[in-house]
C-alpha cells in the first residue's frame, strides 16, 4: 500500500471510529436507562408480567429437538465456549501484530466476568422454577450468557464496522453476528434459565459495559493496526 492509500485508508478508520463514537454515546445512555428501568420494574415495582407473558407464548412450542438446538444456541454464550473463542482472537491480533487490540480483547473479557459476577449477587434473584437443564445454581439477574454474547459477539461487530471497507460485507457480518446475540438471549429463556427481564437486563448492560471499555481501551492501538 502507497504512502498516499495507506494516508487515506488511515484517515476513513479514524472518521469510522468517530462516528462510531457518536452514535455509541446515545446508544450507551439509552442501554443504561433501559436497564435501570428493568431492574426498577422487577426488584422495585415487582412487576412480574413481562416474564409470565413470556413463558406461556413458549411453553406450547417445547419439543425435544428444539430444545436440543436451544442448547447449542446457548453453548455458544457459554464461558466454555468464550474463554477458548477469547483466547484464540487475542492469539489472533497478536500473530498479526495487534497487540492494542489483543489487550483489549483480554481486559472486556476479565472484566465482564468480575462486573457479571457482581451484578448477580447485588441483585440475588432466583432462577425460573422449572428449568429444561439442571445444575445451574447462581443467581439470575442479568443473564450472564446475555452479557458476555454482547461482549465478544459485540466487539467483532466494533471490529468489522471500523475495519471493512466492503459494506455489505460489514453489514452481513453486523446482522449475522447480531442474530447470533439474540438466538442465545431467547435460547436461555426457552430453556426456563432465565427470565425475559434477565435476558434483556443483561443486553443493556452488556452493551454499556463494552462501551465504556472501547472508551477507556481507545489508546490501546494506532488505526493502522485496524488496516494492516
Amino acid at each position: 500500500m502507497n504512502s498516499f492509500n495507506y494516508k487515506k485508508k488511515r484517515e476513513a478508520v479514524k472518521n469510522r471510529i468517530l462516528t462510531a463514537r457518536l452514535y455509541s454515546v446515545y446508544s450507551l445512555l439509552i442501554a443504561l436507562l433501559s436497564f435501570f428501568i428493568i431492574a426498577w420494574t422487577v426488584f422495585i415495582n415487582e412487576g412480574r408480567s413481562l416474564d409470565e407473558k413470556v413463558f406461556a407464548a413458549i411453553s406450547p412450542h417445547i419439543t425435544d429437538s428444539r430444545t436440543k438446538f436451544m442448547l447449542f444456541i446457548s453453548f455458544l454464550g457459554n464461558h466454555t465456549f468464550l474463554i477458548p473463542a477469547n483466547l484464540l482472537l487475542i492469539t489472533f491480533f497478536v500473530a498479526r501484530n495487534k497487540k492494542g487490540l489483543a489487550i483489549r480483547v483480554g481486559i472486556i473479557a476479565l472484566a465482564n466476568v468480575f462486573l457479571m459476577s457482581l451484578l448477580k449477587r447485588y441483585f440475588h434473584r432466583l432462577r425460573p422454577e422449572h428449568p429444561l437443564v439442571e445444575g445451574i445454581t447462581n443467581f439470575s439477574f442479568p443473564s450472564g450468557h446475555a452479557f458476555m454474547s454482547v461482549a465478544f459477539y459485540g466487539f467483532l461487530m466494533w471490529y468489522a464496522a471500523v475495519s471493512i471497507d466492503n459494506k455489505k460485507i460489514e453489514r452481513s457480518i453486523i446482522v449475522f453476528l447480531l442474530l447470533v446475540i439474540f438466538a442465545i438471549g431467547f435460547s436461555r429463556i426457552y430453556l426456563r434459565v432465565h427470565y425475559a427481564t434477565d435476558v434483556l437486563a443483561g443486553f443493556c448492560i452488556g452493551f454499556a459495559f463494552l462501551m465504556v471499555c472501547l472508551w477507556l481501551t481507545d489508546k490501546l492501538q494506532e488505526p493502522r493496526e485496524i488496516i494492516d
